[in-house]
């Protein structure tokens, strides 16, 4: 009997490392994207102003709008971001859970 109990008590200790490995694994994948993101919001808002100031310059609307589109696609990744910290609060919570 004692030998059964030890058996069910490994089996669920190997399911939780299981659980909590692809779970950190997880966590680690949503960690790189955001960074990624934030690393390419940087970017293009950098490229952004950098249009802006040009077409300032050169009274040139079409770089102005390159600059306005840059900026939405910006705002995007932005919402992707906060989207990303969502599911890292989550994963988290149930990274603690286990």
């Amino acid at each position: 009997m004692q030998y059964l109990e030890s058996g069910r008590s490994k089996e669920r200790t190997e399911t939780k490392q299981l659980k909590r490995k692809a779970l950190e694994e997880e966590i680690d994948f949503l960690k790189q994207k955001k960074m990624f993101l934030q690393t390419d919001m940087h970017q293009t808002n950098e490229k952004a102003n950098d249009l802006a100031n040009e077409a300032e310059k050169s009274k040139d609307i079409n770089l102005s709008i390159q600059s306005h589109e840059l900026r939405k696609k910006n705002s995007e990744k932005e919402i992707k971001i906060n989207t990303l910290d969502v599911k890292l609060n989550e994963k988290s919570l149930e990274l603690k859970d286990i």
